[in-house]
């Protein structure tokens, strides 16, 4: 089954990165559909492809809602996935990420996400966490691991989106989550 999808997969391994993971997403969603598996791409996948690949990233975390492990394994399997030594982990060749796949459900802070922005691709569509939730996801690991690498992420996923943000959901999401004044430093730019 593996050569079913080789060729597909060779392509998507020489499309950009800007596109590149966001399609392989794409085509993923498509195989885990016909198992009753949703996908959705957050963490540095997302923020890869909000920030047009100027911040680049070397996983894809999708996470999925409904799966099992057989599922999984069968769905990268016939891909020509392997597990490396990290359980959630996915390699195959034709690619220089991995392929990752954190527990459900999405969550930031302490909140539960449940609404994500639907991307068009040539492969179909993919569920990508919306660009708020990422940003307010980055300032949290920013705050409670004091991880400067998210601050700037946030940093920059404001600068290249700022003017699609829904800023009174960001700042309703980020006071009641207690870290509004790391967002307000956020905006300064």
């Amino acid at each position: 089954m593996k050569g079913i999808y080789s060729e597909k997969l060779l392509k998507i391994s020489k499309l950009s990165p800007t596109i590149q993971q966001i399609v392989l997403g794409a085509f993923l969603t498509q195989l885990f559909k016909e198992h009753d598996v949703s996908l959705t791409i957050v963490g540095g996948a997302a923020v890869q492809f909000y920030t047009q690949a100027e911040y680049v990233t070397y996983d894809l975390d999708a996470i999925l809602i409904g799966d099992t492990k057989e599922i999984t394994e069968e769905v990268m399997g016939q891909l020509g996935f392997k597990r490396t030594t990290m359980y959630r982990h996915f390699e195959h060749p034709y690619f220089k990420f991995v392929v990752e796949f954190p527990p459900s459900p999405i969550a930031v802070g302490s909140r539960h996400i449940e609404i994500t922005s639907n991307i068009e691709t040539e492969a179909g569509n993919v569920r990508v966490i919306r660009i708020e939730d990422i940003i307010m996801d980055r300032i949290v690991a920013a705050v409670e691991w004091k991880d400067q690498p998210s601050l700037d992420q946030a940093k920059l996923l404001w600068l290249k989106n700022k003017e699609d943000i829904d800023r009174e959901y960001l700042t309703d999401f980020a006071k009641k989550e207690g870290y509004l004044k790391t967002l307000q430093e956020v905006m300064k730019y």
